[in-house]
């Protein structure tokens, strides 16, 4: 029975922090009111924290702006907006002016969905505090709760040091407006930090949804990998100087935990021979995705799952908008049967990705008719989870390039991304069990070990300085993938690489800026502005220069500049920020 979390417990008790902005009006209430400390209840609100808004219904959220949407408040959907909207990956459609704002690349200090994504990590933050002040540490188990919660802290803050400039920090139970440090502040705090959990937490999960030291190893790697991005203002910061330790924290995630953590390899077939669809075969890749993915043999994988359960645990925040989000009426089954949004498209560029390495251009792929079952083989990688065709309405999506300021048809005439569906791998579509026809069993993989092996590769090339070093373990997915080795890489190979392997779930943005491809001169001396939405129809890109640098982070919301009295624009220790005089973060207050 897929239920590790005690939801009923959960669920009735008030748990409840305020903002960390008093002005700011992030419900409900102090925890420190409660009358009792509730530890087992706690200690699984910091887990859900990741995969739910609240603990009642799924329309309701802690965190709480006038008429802001629920869903959109919870920790994975918005760092997954933030991560994948602004980039050459998806497209949103609908006409919020949250998500708008962060497809357009046009957003503000007063955006709510940054406002929402911001309070959240704060908020989740001090869900861990609360336990971690207050929880016992008398044998063995509780000891290895503590660190998992220190764990879920730690992923919290690295959210806050990738997306913003300057970080909150509050490593207290207490109500009071926090100070701020900067990124290289929190680079090094967080290094020290998840080297000592490396050591704390259990060497194999406790259950499957709980993390064990690999998950502190891989966060650890990705840190370094990115070292040169947080530590940019860092006077004292020798570029290139984290690629050796990215390298070995790779190289322990894979070795260490090799009988653990292991890359899926098996495809699963099944046959019916009642009605039409009568053979289906899920590739390894696919099945990492499906409705069914905590399996043994699947969600080994995952260091670290979110949980999601159509009866126990669901909200919009969660897989949900993942397997609804993108899907279109007439489109192959999904496990769902309630609320198809057809919301998300892939942008033209995203499908370069496949089709350019078969030598396909974007004319050719408009006369390529599939759907998610068969596009992957047409395309020769298990990744390309792509459907340009619906099946019971027979409907076609071209592949169009160009979209000019507020042109919402192209956006919904182009691939639709079905990464994600609520289907199991024992069945076929239309007959898949679920445990609630209206949401998805599908759990989130939130950090999987083929992230370890894309590391390796990248600071192996980065240290030699030659591009082929990461040939090894870029084939060694492709070969998963039942893809084609590459003879040959050079950077943009590389990064393209990286959108093939984990395109769709919510970390494009962080591999762009790491690589110079996303604001600032950099990306503008490359060439290379990724915004697939703007480019041409021949599928040239429609470079715009001059796009400015604070754009690689986003804004501290408005609010917490005016109110927060810790608020500084010269945050001590941070002499090289150019930002200053511009409220600090390069956005006006």
């Amino acid at each position: 029975m897929k239920r590790l979390f005690n939801y009923a417990v959960l669920a009735a008790i008030a748990l409840a922090f305020a903002s960390c902005v008093k002005d700011l009006d992030a419900e409900p209430i102090n925890p420190s009111t409660n009358t009792k400390f509730n530890q087992d209840a706690i200690f699984t609100k910091c887990y859900a924290c990741l995969g739910l808004t609240g603990i009642s219904a799924e329309d309701e959220s802690d965190v709480k702006k006038g008429t802001i949407d629920a869903g959109t408040t919870g920790f994975y959907r918005m760092t997954w907006y933030c991560n994948e909207f602004p980039t050459d990956e998806i497209w949103w459609t609908y006409t919020d002016e949250e998500s708008k704002q962060l497809t357009n690349t046009n957003w503000t200090g007063t955006n709510n969905g940054i406002w929402a994504i911001y309070i959240r990590l704060i908020l989740d933050i001090k869900y861990c505090n609360h336990y971690l002040a207050r929880a016992s540490q008398n044998n063995e188990e509780e000891r290895f709760r503590y660190a998992e919660v220190r764990f879920i802290r730690a992923l919290h803050f690295f959210y806050l040091m990738d997306m913003y400039l300057y970080s909150p920090f509050i490593v207290e139970d207490r109500n009071v407006s926090p100070p701020f440090r900067s990124r290289h502040f929190m680079y090094a705090w967080l290094v020290n930090e998840l080297k000592e959990l490396e050591s704390l937490l259990p060497t194999q999960r406790r259950n499957d949804y709980r993390v064990d030291k690999a998950a502190a190893q891989l966060l650890l790697a990705r840190i370094y990998l990115n070292a040169d991005v947080y530590n940019k203002y860092n006077k004292d910061w020798v570029p290139g100087s984290a690629i050796e330790d990215a390298l070995t924290m790779a190289n322990k995630t894979i070795d260490e935990n090799k009988s653990v953590h292991d890359l899926v390899k098996k495809e699963q077939k099944i046959t019916h021979y009642a009605g039409t669809d009568s053979c289906y075969v899920y590739t390894a890749y696919q099945q990492l995705f499906m409705g069914d993915n905590n399996r043994p043999e699947i969600i080994k994988e995952s260091l670290l799952q979110i949980y999601q359960d159509g009866f126990y645990a669901h909200s919009y925040a969660g897989s949900s908008f993942l397997v609804k989000g993108p899907r279109d009426d007439g489109m192959v089954p999904c496990g769902s049967d309630a609320g198809l949004w057809h919301a998300m498209r892939t942008s033209p560029t995203m499908v370069d990705k496949f089709i350019k390495l078969e030598g396909i251009g974007r004319s050719q792929a408009r006369n390529m008719k599939y759907d998610e079952y068969n596009m992957p083989a047409q395309l020769h990688d298990d990744r390309a989870i792509l459907c340009s065709k619906t099946n019971s309405t027979n409907y076609s999506f071209d592949l169009k390039g160009t979209q000019g300021a507020g042109d919402q048809k192209n956006m919904y005439e182009c691939w639709a991304p079905l990464k994600f569906t609520g289907v199991y791998s024992t069945h076929i579509p239309k007959s898949s069990p679920r445990k609630d026809t209206s949401w998805p069993d599908t759990d989130i993989p939130l950090l999987r070990i083929a992230e370890a092996y894309l590391i390796r590769g990248e600071a192996k090339a980065r240290k030699s300085g030659n591009w082929n070093d990461a040939l090894s373990d870029v084939n060694i997915l492709r070969e998963r993938a039942n893809a084609k080795p590459l003879d040959t890489m050079d950077e943009e190979t590389m990064l393209d690489e990286w959108s093939r392997e984990f395109w769709f779930e919510g970390r494009r943005r962080m591999d762009l800026i790491r690589f110079g491809r996303f604001f600032g001169p950099e990306a503008d001396e490359h060439q290379f502005h990724w915004e697939g939405r703007m480019s041409k129809d021949d599928g040239e890109a429609n470079f715009v220069a001059g796009t400015p640098e604070y754009m690689n982070w986003f804004p501290i919301p408005s609010d917490d500049k005016r109110n927060n009295p810790n608020y500084r624009t010269d945050v001590e220790g941070d002499p090289e920020n150019p930002y200053a005089t511009r409220g600090g973060d390069g956005y006006p207050y």
